[in-house]
């Protein structure tokens, strides 16, 4: 029964955990222990911490199998530590950034969601999400370098697949262009269209340039609820649809289908939730979809009834490490 009642308690204060691999991000811990362990107090000088309280911050994290602490008082980054660090391939810091700060003071007001099925954000923020990025430019930075990143993982997917009969590939949603970049460095023959909100993309062409693929990209600033750029073979939705219900979702699947040709194929990067209860922190994003933007995660039945709803059949289903590409031809 004690065991019961320790392991129901520590789900209760979960959130403790969280917000003390937050500061010690915040503080730069994981970057000072880069290669080397290091003493308590010298830790604590170079962070600008206190060190009795940053050590007992810490022994929480030794315990969640982050960091180590040696019989002479030193600590040192784990494996999974390392993932912290802002250098890391694959870095999850920047994600620790965007489930603290603002998302933490949304979940605050959780129960809103669960009442009403819609999003907590404005309850706590007095504005939907992306509206409140547009007004608080350095969060804004903190979700499009977190975006970047993740999209080094998500990409693997979209890399192994055969691109050779495709020719002009078109990325909805694409933020700053970091998915067009891989995939054209990986892929000689292929042309991108960048499509975002106007002053999303409004620097990227002279990224393009500097990578020297502003020769077979272009740019387009628009809504994707209004409509997207036509001309393009293989259009590529990452990681946007789980940011809208299934009303919104399908208002930009309708304008993919209208400007797709029938020779045409949508991926979508995604994750695909199983039919069955899980605890892979993809179930948790997908109750942190409905708390930020009222959005959510899908089953392989749900995406098939979505895709078919607005014009497109599923074709397959391609796992990955982080995500999935959900391929879709015209109807």
């Amino acid at each position: 029964m004690s065991d019961i009642n320790n392991r129901v308690r520590k789900q209760i204060m979960g959130y403790i955990i969280s917000q003390a691999i937050s500061v010690v991000c915040e503080l730069g811990v994981p970057d000072e222990l880069a290669n080397e362990c290091r003493s308590l107090p010298d830790l604590a000088a170079r962070v600008g911490a206190d060190a009795d309280a940053l050590g007992r911050f810490l022994r929480v994290l030794v315990a969640e199998g982050l960091f180590a602490e040696d019989g002479a008082g030193r600590f040192a980054l784990t494996e999974a530590g390392e993932l912290l660090r802002v250098d890391t391939p694959g870095s999850l810091c920047h994600l620790v950034g965007l489930m603290s700060n603002e998302a933490y003071v949304a979940w605050g007001h959780s129960a809103h969601s669960v009442r009403t099925g819609k999003e907590s954000f404005t309850e706590a923020f007095g504005k939907p999400y992306f509206e409140w990025l547009s007004e608080n430019p350095s969060a804004a930075d903190e979700f499009d370098r977190c975006q970047a990143g993740l999209v080094e993982v998500r990409l693997l997917p979209l890399l192994n697949r055969n691109w050779t009969e495709a020719t002009t590939v078109v990325d909805i949603g694409g933020g700053e262009g970091t998915l067009i970049t891989r995939l054209l460095r990986n892929h000689a023959h292929l042309r991108g269209i960048l499509f975002d909100l106007p002053h999303v993309v409004s620097e990227s062409a002279s990224k393009f340039c500097s990578a020297d693929i502003g020769d077979r990209t272009s740019v387009v600033g628009g809504n994707f609820f209004e409509e997207v750029p036509q001309n393009g073979d293989v259009y590529v939705l990452s990681q946007i649809l789980h940011d809208w219900d299934d009303e919104s979702a399908g208002k930009i699947l309708s304008n993919c289908r209208r400007a797709i040709p029938e020779s045409g194929r949508l991926l979508i990067v995604e994750q695909v939730l199983p039919e069955v209860a899980t605890a892979h922190p993809m179930a948790l994003l997908d109750l942190h979809m409905l708390v930020l933007l009222g959005g959510r995660e899908r089953m392989a039945t749900e995406w098939r009834r979505l895709l078919s709803d607005h014009g497109f059949t599923l074709e397959s289903i391609t796992a990955g490490p982080r995500s999935s590409v959900i391929e879709a031809v015209p109807a």
